[in-house]
């Protein structure tokens, strides 16, 4: 073979994988990811705390990243994932419960959002059941607070026994004397209902069925409003009220860019956004408090360990070009061979480690019904009920891989938790009256 050929030779395969690299790294560059020219944030009425936390992450966003950043005032949850899904916004506050996640990713659990029932103090209105043949402020169609205010009236059988004013916002009821009450699902930190409540012309109904309504709605947690929350001196409330709660969620779409995820984050939890807003979960709280799986980009936020690595992601960049050249194909092919065993390993053991403590769980449960057995302490078995419950929640939230959920086992352990709640349930109302 003449030497010029192969000089030539040799030249060309120095030159392929080198040219390869760089159309690599312009094709990097061009189709990198980016933050949006502006940020659209979905958020609610203005006065309401979606909109007071907006506007607070709106000023840090816009110091931080440099970009616009615009509020959009909505009806509320629902709106705000319709906006979402229909790319009209990048991030939306959204009310758990209130609207499916389907095709949307959480990025972070917000606060609390507690139901506060409000009824006029002249009125012989005590419970929720009361609220029949009355007009109440439900919150408009496309709100968080309707769709909650509807899945706990629909608890106590009232839903249509019920007439409810979409029309009118809840602090509308200073100046509507013809509307008895509402049902206000929001943050502690509400300024509004604080407003109106600080009147002292509306009281604070109790759910007392709050672990009913909580154990029968998986974003439904039981909660209290303390007393003189909302004013001392004649204290509003003047006791704890039995109440539930919701969470409030920062959601985006599923494939959403993890630059804006992260700046995100970031915004919130590195600038001490919780000074403001006291009731904000905790960074080192998010992860055991959320009740829904997050994005994998803020559970790298929250727990760096489970970051993907650099190198990782230029392995990952170099395998999208393989095809550019036949010379690294094969190489590429092997690397991209090992790290599906890897993954495939990996997700065996994750599987595994479920199912291990999927068992951890069903012998808690076998231990609370031996338990059960031998009392008839209604105390006792009230007890047994929430702990069981707390179980059952606990596993739905952690024990989320596909292959487990559809595992017989998976089916006997949530079987034997409704059993045995069931069995206790029917047992404390068999209990002897103290």
């Amino acid at each position: 073979m003449p030497a010029d050929f192969l000089k030539s030779e040799r030249r060309w395969i120095v030159i392929i994988p080198v040219a390869i690299m760089v159309v690599s790294v312009v094709v990097w560059f061009v189709t990198r990811e980016t933050l949006p020219k502006t940020i659209r944030i979905a958020t609610a009425q203005d006065g309401g705390l979606y909109h007071e936390f907006g506007e607070a992450l709106q000023k840090l966003l816009e110091e931080r990243t440099g970009r616009e950043v615009e509020l959009i005032q909505t009806e509320g949850s629902v709106e705000n994932a319709k906006l979402l899904r229909e790319g009209e916004a990048d991030v939306a506050i959204v009310q758990g419960g209130s609207s499916s996640f389907d095709d949307l990713s959480v990025i972070a659990p917000l606060y609390p959002e507690v139901v506060h029932i409000l009824a006029r103090s002249n009125l012989s209105l005590d419970s929720v059941v009361d609220l029949k043949s009355h007009r109440v402020v439900f919150g408009s169609s496309g709100s968080g607070m309707r769709a909650s205010a509807e899945r706990l009236l629909e608890h106590y059988g009232i839903l249509g026994e019920v007439t409810g004013s979409s029309d009118v916002y809840f602090k509308g009821l200073l100046e509507r004397e013809g509307i008895d009450g509402a049902i206000v699902t929001t943050g502690f930190m509400n300024s509004d209902l604080q407003g109106v409540l600080s009147t002292g012309e509306f009281k604070l109904l109790p759910i007392e069925s709050a672990e009913a309504v909580a154990t029968k709605d998986p974003f439904f947690q039981v909660s209290r409003i303390p007393r003189g929350l909302y004013r001392e001196g004649t204290s509003i409330p003047p006791k704890d009220v039995p109440t539930v709660s919701t969470m409030a969620f920062l959601v985006v779409q599923d494939d959403e860019s993890e630059l804006l995820i992260r700046a995100v984050m970031e915004a919130i939890y590195d600038e001490g956004l919780e000074m403001e807003f006291p009731t904000l979960i905790s960074r080192n709280d998010v992860l055991s408090r959320s009740p829904v799986a997050l994005h994998a980009e803020s559970r790298g936020f929250f727990n760096p360990p489970d970051r993907i690595g650099q190198l990782a992601k230029v392995i990952e960049t170099l395998a999208a070009f393989k095809e550019l050249s036949i010379a690294l194909v094969a190489g590429l092919y092997l690397v991209w061979k090992r790290r599906k065993s890897q993954r495939e390993v990996k997700d065996a053991e994750y599987v595994q480690m479920q199912k291990d403590h999927l068992d951890s769980f069903l012998e808690k449960t076998l231990e609370i019904e031996r338990a059960q057995m031998d009392t008839v302490n209604v105390d006792e078995l009230q007890g047994f009920l929430d702990q069981v419950t707390e179980i059952k929640l606990e596993a739905l939230t952690q024990l989320t891989h596909e292959e487990l959920r559809s595992d017989q086992a998976f089916s006997i352990f949530i079987l034997q938790c409704g059993n045995l709640i069931s069995k206790i349930q029917m047992k404390i109302l068999n209990c002897p009256s103290p």
